[in-house]
C-alpha cells in the first residue's frame, strides 16, 4: 500500500529546559510510526517530547523487510533512546507488538537501563504462535512471504503496514523474541502493560508471561473494545490517559530522604 507522510519518523521537539520528560514510541513488525503517532501527539500536547523513529525495513516494501537483521531494530532504536536520555537523563519507552519487544530489550540493555523510567507495553509480541515457531524456520527458506497482519482493530481504522509479510522477516522477529523472552529478569523499571481482551495477531498470554518474569512492578490495563492495534482502536483515549497518568507518576521528582 502506499504511505503517507504519518508512516515517517516523527519527532516534537520541546525547547524548554522544564519539559516533563521524553518518551521514545516504537511500531509494530510490517507497521509504521503511523499506528503511533495519535499517542506521540497526546503526549506532546502535553509538554513531553517524543520520538517515534521507523525501524530498518519498514515504510518500503515487505522486500527490503525480508533482508532486515533484528540487530538493525534494536540499534536504531537504541541509537534514539541514547539521544533523548542524554538530554532527559531518563526516559520512558512505549511499543506496540514487535515494539513492546523492542522496548524490553532497550531495559535489558545494562547501558541503557539506568536511563530507562518505565515502559508502556501494548500487546507485546513475546512468542509466535506454536505451529508458525515450528514452522518458520524451515519455511523462509521455501515461501517468500505470506498474508498481511495489520490493521486489526475493532474500529475499522486503518494501520499503514505492507500487504505482504515476509517470511525470513518473521524469522527475525521469532530470534529476538527468544532473545527477549531469556532476559525478562533484568527488566527492573516499572512497567504499564496494556493488553486487549481480543487480538488476532498476538496471543493475550504474551502480556502474562512478561507480567510474570520481569523484576519491577507491574500495572495492567485491560483493552476491551479493541484488537490488536490498539493506539488506533476504540480504547486509545483510555490508553493515552493511562500512560499519561503513569508517566506522571514515575517520572515525578522524588523527594529527599530524611536526614540524607
Amino acid at each position: 500500500m502506499p504511505f503517507s507522510e504519518s508512516s515517517r519518523a516523527w519527532r516534537a521537539r520541546h525547547r524548554s529546559a522544564d519539559a516533563p520528560g521524553a518518551l521514545l514510541l516504537c511500531h509494530g513488525f510490517t507497521g509504521t510510526p503511523q499506528s503511533m503517532r495519535p499517542w506521540g501527539e497526546h503526549q506532546a500536547r502535553r509538554g513531553w517530547e517524543v520520538s517515534i523513529p521507523l525501524l530498518p525495513g519498514h515504510g518500503t516494501t515487505w522486500r527490503d523487510l525480508a533482508v532486515t537483521d533484528r540487530s538493525a531494530w534494536t540499534a536504531a532504536l537504541a541509537a534514539e533512546a541514547r539521544d533523548l536520555i542524554s538530554r532527559h537523563g531518563r526516559i520512558v519507552v512505549g511499543g506496540l507488538s514487535m515494539g513492546g519487544a523492542l522496548a524490553l530489550a532497550l531495559a535489558e540493555d545494562p547501558d541503557l537501563a539506568p536511563g530507562i523510567a518505565a515502559l508502556v507495553l501494548v500487546n507485546p509480541a513475546l512468542a509466535l504462535p506454536r505451529a508458525q515457531h515450528l514452522a518458520v524456520p524451515v519455511l523462509q527458506h521455501v515461501v517468500a512471504s505470506v498474508g498481511a497482519i495489520g490493521a486489526d482493530t475493532r474500529s475499522g481504522a486503518l494501520e499503514e503496514a505492507y500487504e505482504r509479510t515476509p517470511v525470513r522477516g518473521v524469522e527475525q522477529l521469532r530470534r529476538l523474541q527468544r532473545e527477549v523472552r531469556h532476559r525478562l529478569g533484568d527488566v527492573r523499571c516499572p512497567v504499564l502493560l496494556a493488553t486487549s481482551t481480543v487480538d488476532h495477531v498476538v496471543d493475550p498470554r504474551c502480556s502474562d508471561l512478561v507480567a510474570e518474569r520481569v523484576s519491577g512492578p507491574v500495572e495492567r490495563l485491560p483493552l476491551r473494545e479493541s484488537f490488536h492495534v490498539a493506539t488506533l482502536d476504540h480504547d486509545a483515549p483510555l490508553l493515552f490517559e493511562t500512560a499519561s497518568a503513569f508517566l506522571d507518576r514515575v517520572m515525578a521528582p522524588q523527594a529527599p530522604t530524611p536526614g540524607a
